[in-house]
């Protein structure tokens, strides 16, 4: 990838895009593109933040595995969004692991240079901050779905999520395997398998693979 096409990039990207050319040109220099194939782990827990992320292509999964050797699955970062600052500000090891579940292109904006972007505007520092504490956010109502609602709840919650984001509401793609979908939701893939033939049974959704079709949103707010 040409500095030109990485500029542009980072141009784009919402936490540099009021930055001025001069500074866009710094970032560049200390930008790497990593271009990650599917199932190659681009960080693991305990390494060390050389910098934060930025996905241009592809899908990133990020998630933990317990003692047990369980995987849990904390989210899937999709083109255009960010992942690793928190622990780079930090300046700690990172408590995840992060890996490739599509073919991917990475940009890795290392510490050196974020840290003198930051050090001398502070634009940036709002809008990474407003990036991290609307993470925060996230993590949190996950925490609150996962600890108050049932697994029937959760899917559709996570469903109507999708949905809201799609540029066609009533067809969503789930972005990955059914074991990925159902570990982000902490169930397991046979009650996930359970709650979706419900749902399809009661006429709210089809299901064909990984698309799914909202066929009654209404009704799919209202079931219990």
């Amino acid at each position: 990838m040409h500095k030109e096409a990485i500029a542009n990039s980072l141009s784009e990207f919402y936490m540099f895009s009021e930055l001025q050319p001069s500074q866009i040109t710094q970032l560049v220099a200390g930008t790497k593109m990593l271009e990650v194939q599917r199932g190659i782990t681009l960080f693991n827990r305990g390494d060390k933040a050389h910098g934060f992320y930025l996905l241009l292509e592809g899908q990133i999964k990020l998630g933990v595995i317990s003692p047990q050797g369980d995987e849990k699955v904390i989210g899937l970062i999709q083109p255009g969004q960010s992942f690793g600052e928190a622990v780079l500000f930090l300046e700690r090891s990172f408590p995840i692991y992060a890996q490739a579940t599509l073919d991917s292109k990475v940009l890795l904006i290392t510490r050196d240079v974020i840290f003198d972007i930051l050090d001398n505007d502070v634009t940036v520092v709002r809008r990474m901050l407003a990036g991290i504490s609307a993470r925060n956010r996230q993590l949190v109502n996950d925490i609150e779905s996962i600890s108050l609602q049932n697994s029937t709840q959760r899917l559709i919650g996570y469903l109507l999520q999708i949905s809201n984001d799609s540029p066609n509401p009533e067809r969503v793609q789930l972005p990955a395997n059914k074991l990925t979908i159902a570990s982000m939701l902490n169930i397991t893939p046979e009650t996930l398998s359970r709650v979706m033939f419900r749902l399809n049974n009661a006429g709210l959704i089809e299901v064909n693979g990984k698309e799914i079709v909202i066929t009654n949103v209404a009704g799919l707010k209202r079931f219990e």
